[in-house]
C-alpha cells in the first residue's frame, strides 16, 4: 500500500474513530518507509491509536503533550482570573477535544487569542509564570533571550507576540530515550535529561484582515475546562485556510491540521452559513475551497454542498489559487491533466480518466467520494 493510500485511509478513520481504518495499522507502521512517511507527516500517532496498542514513543508522546496541557492550563486559570479573555484554537483545543489522553506526534506550541488591549496584563502574567521570550539554542544547548530587535520586528510585522517560552524536565525513561533520537522542539535531549519546550502562542488577531471580535462574539467554553475556545465553523474555515497558504507558501507537509480538523467537520456542530459568510467577508476563494472540498471527500454528507459551492465562488479572482496542493502533501506525483483537453467533449472525461467505482488512474489512485475531485 503506497504512503499516500495509507495516509488516506487513517485520516478517514479521523472521521469515525469506532470502525477500523482498513488493513491493520500495525502493518504500515512495520514498514520502515511508510512509518517513516507517517512521522515526517504527523500522523504516525493516528496509526497507534488505530491499533489500540500504545508502543513507547506514543507514550512519550502523550506524557509531553500532558505537560504542556498542564502549563497552558495553569496560564488560562491566570488569565482568566486577571479578568482576559482567552480563547483556545488549532490544535491546543481540538487534540484535547477529538483525542482525549492522547498527543498527535509532538506538538510545538499552544495558540491562545486575548483582546489586543489585554496584551500588557497577559506579558505580566505569563511573566509571573516563568515564561520568557527565548529559545532553545541548540549549539550550546541552553535556553537563551531572544534579542530586543527580533522580539520587536516579530510583534511589528504578525498579529501575534513573540513566543513565551519555558522549559520542563521529564523523567520517565522511555521520554529520555525518545528525546534522545528526537532531541528537536519540544522535545530536547541535554547532558542525560528530557526538556519539554513549553510554547504559547499569543495572538490578538488571526489574520490581517479580519475583525477579531466575531471571534470573540461566537466563542464557546473550552473543552480544557477553563476559559473559552473558537465556535466549531471558526475553527473549520481557520485552520483549513491557514493550513492551506502554509503548505502552499511555505512548503508545510504536516498532515495534522487535517487529522484534528476533520473530527469537528464531522462531529455536526459547524454552522456553515458562518463559514460561507466568513469566507464571502475574506474572499477566501481557493484557499478554503480546496481543503474544505478535500475534507468533504473524506467524510461525505457532512458539509453541505450548497457551502461548498459558496466558498468556491467567495473569491473573485484565482491571485492564491495554487491547485490542490495533495501531491505534494501525500508523496504522490501530479499526472499530466488531460481532461482539459476536452472540456468541449465532457461525455470522453471519464473515459480518458478511466473512472471506475473506487479510482480515477489520472488521479494517482484517488479514491472517490461523492464525485471525482477535479471536477468540482
Amino acid at each position: 500500500m503506497s504512503n499516500a493510500e495509507v495516509a488516506f485511509r487513517l485520516l478517514r478513520w479521523c472521521v469515525d474513530r469506532t470502525q477500523a481504518p482498513g488493513p491493520d495499522p500495525t502493518e504500515s507502521l512495520a514498514n520502515d518507509s511508510v512509518r517513516s512517511f507517517l512521522r515526517s507527516r504527523n500522523i504516525d500517532s493516528i496509526a497507534i491509536l488505530a491499533s489500540e496498542d500504545i508502543d513507547a514513543r506514543q507514550a512519550a508522546y502523550d506524557a509531553v503533550w500532558q505537560c504542556q496541557l498542564e502549563a497552558l492550563h495553569q496560564a488560562l486559570q491566570a488569565l482568566v482570573s486577571a479578568g482576559v479573555r482567552t480563547l483556545t484554537f488549532k490544535g491546543g483545543e481540538l487534540l484535547s477535544r477529538h483525542f482525549p489522553g492522547h498527543s498527535i506526534g509532538l506538538v510545538g506550541d499552544a495558540d491562545v487569542l486575548v483582546p489586543r488591549e489585554k496584551i500588557e496584563t497577559v506579558k505580566s502574567i505569563l511573566y509571573s509564570l516563568g515564561f520568557r521570550h527565548s529559545f532553545f539554542d541548540t549549539a550550546h544547548g541552553v535556553m537563551k533571550d531572544r534579542d530586543l530587535r527580533d522580539v520587536a520586528d516579530i510583534e511589528l510585522r504578525h498579529y501575534e507576540l513573540a513566543p513565551f517560552v519555558k522549559t520542563v524536565e521529564l523523567t520517565d525513561p522511555g521520554v529520555v530515550q525518545v528525546a534522545k533520537t528526537y532531541n528537536a522542539d519540544p522535545l530536547r535531549f541535554v547532558s542525560g535529561r528530557a526538556l519539554v519546550v513549553i510554547e504559547i502562542d499569543v495572538h490578538h488577531n488571526v489574520a490581517l484582515d479580519a475583525d477579531p471580535s466575531m471571534l470573540f462574539d461566537r466563542a464557546v467554553p473550552s473543552s480544557l475546562g477553563v476559559g473559552e475556545t473558537l465556535s466549531p465553523a471558526d475553527h473549520v474555515w481557520l485552520n483549513l485556510s491557514r493550513y492551506y497558504n502554509e503548505v502552499a507558501i511555505h512548503d508545510g507537509r504536516s498532515l495534522r491540521p487535517f487529522a484534528y480538523t476533520i473530527p469537528e467537520v464531522a462531529a455536526g456542530n459547524v454552522d456553515w452559513g458562518v463559514v460561507e459568510q466568513v469566507a464571502h467577508d475574506l474572499a477566501l476563494g481557493p484557499t478554503l475551497s480546496y481543503f474544505l472540498r478535500f475534507c468533504d471527500q473524506l467524510a461525505p454528507g457532512c458539509i453541505p454542498a450548497s457551502t461548498l459551492q459558496s466558498v468556491h465562488e467567495s473569491a473573485d479572482n484565482r491571485v492564491r489559487d495554487w491547485g490542490w496542493q495533495l501531491a505534494k502533501l501525500f508523496d504522490f506525483h501530479e499526472r499530466f491533466p488531460s481532461y482539459a483537453f476536452e472540456l468541449l467533449e465532457p461525455e470522453s472525461i471519464a473515459r480518458r480518466l478511466n473512472i471506475s467505482s473506487g479510482y480515477a488512474s489520472d488521479l494517482g489512485g484517488w479514491p472517490r467520494g461523492r464525485e471525482s475531485l477535479p471536477g468540482r
